[in-house]
């Protein structure tokens, strides 16, 4: 059974994408936030439409969980039940979800994010204080400017994954000083 650290943890991720903070996500939601990342890369037409198709894909699988509108008390009863029902397979799902989302990120497909890429993302989301979006970053520990794909994978899954609130985790350090 997922336990109330866990929960919470889902409730911040959640909060993430709920913009307007009234309770759901919705299709309206990841229209403005894949139509910014397009736009703030300023990708070429084919670019557009792969990061565009990726990120839609990204949103409806892992968050929206296929329905056109979520509230955040679904949004937990889906990852409960999923968790619940297989933990290892809710891991690997919670996996692929960030995967998916970080190589997004890495749009020359290095394997590095660049602060640049990380403020893209995190604006898209409408997170629009660059003070802000920059210290997350830099708790990655970059090095040269660049953080590894997987370093990021591994920071979030865990944030999505981990029941032990023993252990400190960066992100909801950082999500309860930031948002």
């Amino acid at each position: 059974m997922a336990n109330d650290f866990l929960v919470s943890k889902w409730k911040m991720w959640f909060s993430w994408f709920d913009h307007n903070k009234d309770g759901k996500v919705c299709t309206a939601d990841l229209e403005t936030s894949r139509n910014r990342f397009a736009t703030l890369h300023h990708f070429n037409a084919e670019q557009k439409k792969t990061a565009m198709d990726t990120y839609t894909k990204w949103w409806s699988e892992y968050l929206m969980w296929g329905q056109s509108e979520i509230t955040e008390s679904e949004f937990v009863e889906y990852q409960r039940k999923a968790y619940e029902s297989d933990k290892e397979m809710f891991v690997k799902r919670m996996w692929k979800n960030e995967e998916l989302v970080c190589n997004l990120m890495d749009t020359d497909g290095d394997g590095m994010i660049t602060e640049e890429d990380h403020i893209v993302m995190f604006k898209s989301t409408e997170h629009n204080d660059e003070t802000v979006d920059r210290r997350w970053f830099q708790a990655y520990n970059p090095v040269n400017g660049k953080v590894p794909v997987k370093t990021v994978v591994e920071l979030w899954s865990r944030l999505l994954t981990d029941e032990d609130s023993s252990k400190p985790d960066l992100l909801v350090q950082l999500f309860q000083t930031d948002t």
